[in-house]
């Protein structure tokens, strides 16, 4: 089996570079980022005693391991108690007699401290009760700690509005309840520096606080998780995801095995047989099971201490159980099945294309492409490496774009790629070091760079995939990565900002390149001086705030669809400067001068899903730059009702950027959607003809099919297609044999920093 030098130094080595070259759910830290202030952290012993607290009734059963607290007011004797929610935080806080407040369930299938709880903000409705706001605080010495809290109601009550506030840092935003959902669980690490934790419900209404844990915040720990602890109804071919709290700088992916991550059936404790992996920059774990679960049955997800960060942490243990409902039909009758693939050796494979020779060519992570002959039944035949990219560089390159020219011909190859800086996992990758580059020549042997200066991160996020345009000759459209997490820098991604083409999709002008003075430097900053809004400037930003998409693709309809991978939880998002009459870049947006939204800063934000843009030029699309005057993450938090893409950090009110155009689907968490299609065979009664395939690298390690509407929004979405589920490793990239519609899938292993490839090829 291939294994990268680089692979066999580290054994992590293999999932941080590979899970995060395809753009997956990049992560972000505590500290830093815009004008947001970060009070100091001082982290307790680790002698410290964890504190479990189950809010409920006096005459109530105390959860094993738990202490009861009945709703009793503040006291210095014992330390912790209720306050007025208005004097919370304060030297003077004014203690508050809840014990009216307290309830209890007999709901079955929830862990017994999920049956008690207490109103925070008791209606007057709800009698008896204390309607006065309260919150609760527990004197600690100055340190940092990890707080769990869940919210909820075990019974069918949807009269709340659950918002909890730890130390002032947002931990639940306005979770409303559904018939499947009555729960809300979530766990931060926060700074205590006035001597007291304090806990409030800010922003909700009718919260309903369940219990919450106290522990040391020198170790790694599971925020929230998907399902849900108590979740009802689950989707038995759902993955199980969890995003976390790392102390180091990501999860140590060697340590993520069946003794750190369990998903195990109630009734019996069958443990599941699942793949495990994280995301790009380490701040999930993602659970997919090999099979569909049983129907309305049970299960408990586990995280031990097995599981450890990079900085060998071992994680604080976590589980949570969730109940399963009905399997889901596909509605479809297309079938494919998997065939292996031997002749293709193991390879870090990132990309996979069909040339107009009908020969299958895929790149790999270190800048060599194979091109194999394929056989009449679909299956490959032999094979020839491409070293060209690597000796003309004099050293390994990843490619990750790669696109044959509209013009080429089996007779006059032209293959389009992007390369980047190969990165080792270790030191930061080299910015300003994307290129776009034309192989051309019967083996590929001629490489031309046309543009170089193009930013790289330290870490995964880089110049990705190439897409021309049908009907647009010499119109190339690239994919390029931002720089951080969330817009601001921040310490996971080395504290380097945004630069002017990052989370963007660029579109090259080949016509207006000068052949003789290859290459174009477009290196915008530190020293460099290149404008993408000059007239003729041959690179210009087509779409803009595309965080980081592996894929781009024009569709029939005329739409440009790029699926693209949201942040993990940590993060950080800039504040828009008290004055921006001084700021050229909002003086000169194409919109106009930028006058507001007024954003406030934050730290730390909480997980976003992943989204199929539908880029249109000139669109913004959420991922925010200073360098261009955006600044409003994805969608704002306009009300404090549910708002598409919302960003739960962000104060009700705050509206999202006037040129936002939102998005087309919705993935979900973790999803990671990476390669893209359309379905094109040219037999017209393809059932998937001209619907998008995509595939999912993290939770669902499968190709879900997208049918675009007539506005080109997606209107339905099918999974669990026979053939396109189970893939193991976790697919990668995709293409399409037009002549039959044989798919060819570039997979990647997280575990050997390897890969393979496989013919996906439908049955009927």
């Amino acid at each position: 089996m291939f294994l990268p030098t680089a692979f066999k130094r580290s054994p992590s080595l293999a999932l941080l570079l590979l899970t995060g070259l395809l753009a997956a759910c990049g992560g972000g830290s505590d500290n830093g980022g815009g004008t947001a202030v970060v009070p100091p952290v001082v982290t307790p012993p680790l002698t410290f005693t964890p504190v479990k607290i189950n809010f409920q009734p006096q005459s109530s059963a105390v959860p094993a391991g738990f202490v009861a607290d009945t709703g009793a007011a503040y006291t210095a004797a014992r330390s912790y108690g209720w306050v007025t929610q208005a004097s919370a935080g304060t030297a003077t806080a004014v203690p508050l007699d809840l014990t009216l407040n307290t309830r209890e369930r007999t709901t079955s299938a929830v862990r017994p401290q999920l049956n008690t709880f207490i109103h925070m903000q008791a209606p007057a409705t709800v009698s008896p009760s204390n309607p006065a706001p309260g919150a609760w605080e527990y004197a600690l010495p100055s340190g940092t700690y990890t707080v769990t809290v869940a919210v909820g109601d075990a019974a069918n009550n949807f009269d709340s509005r659950h918002s909890i506030n730890i130390e002032g840092k947002v931990a639940v935003s306005s979770f409303v309840p559904t018939a499947s959902r009555h729960f809300f669980t979530t766990t931060l690490r926060v700074p205590v520096t006035d001597g007291k934790l304090t806990i409030d419900a800010v922003g909700g209404m009718n919260t309903k606080l369940s219990y919450l844990i106290i522990e040391s915040g020198d170790r790694p720990s599971v925020r929230p998780a998907s399902p849900q602890d108590g979740e009802q109804m689950v989707n038995p071919a759902s993955p199980v995801t969890a995003d976390v709290n790392v102390v180091g700088s990501a999860i140590d992916s060697a340590s993520l095995t069946a003794a750190a991550v369990q998903l195990t059936e109630h009734a019996t404790g069958a443990l599941v047989a699942a793949q495990l992996n994280t995301s790009g920059g380490g701040d999930a774990v993602v659970l997919q099971p090999n099979v569909v679960l049983k129907p309305n049955t049970q299960y408990d997800f586990a995280i031990t201490d097995a599981l450890k960060d990079t900085s060998g942490l071992r994680f604080l243990p976590e589980s949570r159980s969730f109940v399963t409902g009905s399997a889901t039909a596909v509605g479809t009758a297309v079938k494919f099945e998997q065939v292996a693939l031997p002749s293709a050796p193991a390879n870090p494979y990132t990309a996979v294309e069909i040339g107009p020779d009908n020969k299958l060519y895929a790149a790999t992570l270190t800048g060599k492409i194979l091109r194999f002959n394929i056989l009449p039944d679909g299956t490959l035949g032999t094979f020839q490496t491409i070293n060209s990219v690597v000796s003309a560089n004099g050293g390994l390159r990843t490619i990750i774009g790669l696109k044959f020219d509209p013009s080429s011909t089996a007779d006059n190859l032209k293959l389009w790629i992007t390369n980047n800086y190969f990165w080792n996992g270790q030191s930061p990758a080299q910015d300003w070091s994307g290129k776009i580059t034309l192989l051309s020549g019967p083996d590929l042997g001629v490489v031309q760079d046309y543009v170089v200066g193009l930013p790289r991160s330290i870490r995964d996020h880089m110049t990705n995939g190439l897409a021309f345009k049908p009907g647009e000759p010499n119109m190339l459209y690239i994919t390029q990565g931002s720089m951080s997490s969330t817009g601001a820098a921040d310490p996971a991604w080395g504290n380097v900002p945004e630069h002017l083409l990052n989370a963007a999709v660029l579109k090259l002008d080949l016509n207006k390149i000068n052949r003789t003075t290859l290459p174009l430097n477009v290196k915008t900053e530190d020293v460099g001086a290149y404008n993408p809004y000059a007239a003729g400037a041959p690179l210009t930003i087509f779409g803009s705030g595309v965080r980081n998409a592996y894929r781009l693709v024009w569709h029939s309809n005329g739409s440009l669809y790029a699926p693209t991978n949201g942040a993990g939880a940590g993060g950080n998002v800039p504040a828009t400067p008290a004055d921006l009459s001084g700021n050229a870049a909002c003086q000169n947006r194409s919109d106009g001068p930028y006058v507001s939204p007024a954003v406030p800063g934050r730290t730390s934000v909480s997980v976003q899903n992943d989204y199929l843009f539908r880029v249109v030029q000139g669109g913004y699309y959420g991922h925010p730059n200073p360098t261009r005057c955006e600044w409003v993450m994805n969608g704002g938090n306009p009300s404090a009702g549910a708002d598409p893409a919302e960003v739960v950090d962000y104060p009700v009110g705050t509206l999202p950027d006037r040129n936002y155009r939102g998005f087309a689907y919705d993935f979900g968490l973790h999803a990671s959607p990476n390669g893209v299609i359309e379905e094109y065979t040219l037999a017209d009664n393809s059932a998937l003809k001209n619907k998008l395939m995509v595939v999912r690298y993290s939770a669902g390690k499968d190709i879900v099919i997208l049918t675009p509407g007539a506005n080109g929004d997606i209107v339905s979405s099918q999974s669990g297609v026979t053939g396109l589920s189970g893939f193991n490793p976790s697919p990668l990239d995709l293409t399409e044999d037009r002549s039959n519609g044989n798919l060819y899938v570039a997979q990647l292993d997280e575990t050997t920093g390897s890969g393979k490839l496989t013919l996906v090829r439908p049955t009927n």
